[in-house]
């Protein structure tokens, strides 16, 4: 029995190499001199270790890091409000459209975000906030909350509704059973939820080259998108 589980274990050894060599040449190349890399041997190992590669990087990203922190920060949270109190009326409030607004928040959630690039950028323009982080955030939240709503609304429609009911009858309110109640127990999809749009909103290249120019306001990834052959 063991001797049949090595040829299996060498197996998927060599398959977690090949996935892992992207990530060691990107940290290997990282750590050369410019001489090192124009030899084009990316996947032998440094001679020393170039840390000024790391300072010189991250002197130019520094203020876009920090735009990416001011904006994706405050456009999750609000998201995550808005999205989790739409997802609960979605959820928990009996109206009879309520599969209609649950299939638009889905079909907004998944349409590709270029289709409405051009009305984005009239709306943020019209209120003046274009090339400024509270115009981002704003763009960023219009785009992130039917998500928010559609993630939220299915970690709540896992939540007995017999807790609201009982909660309702020691006069605990939608408004009071959503706040004390239903976000404490739903805690992890909450999480999750602001989580994936975090990372959506850093990772989101398209929406900040549209709405900002300059180094003062872009973002991390469209000032690291412009270190790419320098």
């Amino acid at each position: 029995m063991r001797r049949t589980r090595w040829p299996w274990l060498i197996f998927m050894t060599v398959l977690a190499g090949l996935w892992l060599l992207p990530l060691y040449a990107m940290v290997a190349n990282s750590l050369k001199t410019l001489r090192e890399i124009a030899q084009s041997q990316y996947v032998l190992p440094p001679a020393g270790l170039e840390l000024q590669n790391y300072a010189t990087a991250f002197a130019i990203l520094r203020r876009g890091l920090a735009n990416s922190a001011l904006v994706a920060g405050p456009a999750t949270i609000l998201a995550l409000l808005l999205g989790s109190a739409a997802g609960f009326f979605l959820a928990r409030m009996n109206f009879r459209r309520a599969q209609a607004v649950f299939f638009l928040a889905t079909i907004a959630t998944f349409l590709p975000y270029q289709i409405v690039l051009i009305p984005l950028i009239q709306v943020i323009g019209r209120l003046n906030l274009m090339n400024t982080r509270p115009g981002l955030i704003v763009a960023y939240l219009i785009l992130n909350t039917p998500m928010a709503a559609l993630i939220t609304a299915t970690f709540f429609q896992t939540v007995p509704a017999e807790m609201q009911e009982a909660a309702a009858l020691d006069g605990c309110g939608p408004v009071t059973f959503y706040w004390r109640i239903l976000l404490p127990v739903a805690q992890l999809g909450l999480l999750s939820t602001a989580i994936l749009i975090f990372t959506m909103i850093w990772n989101e290249f398209l929406i900040a080259t549209a709405l900002t120019q300059g180094p003062f306001s872009q973002l991390a990834t469209p000032v690291l998108a412009g270190l790419k052959g320098n």
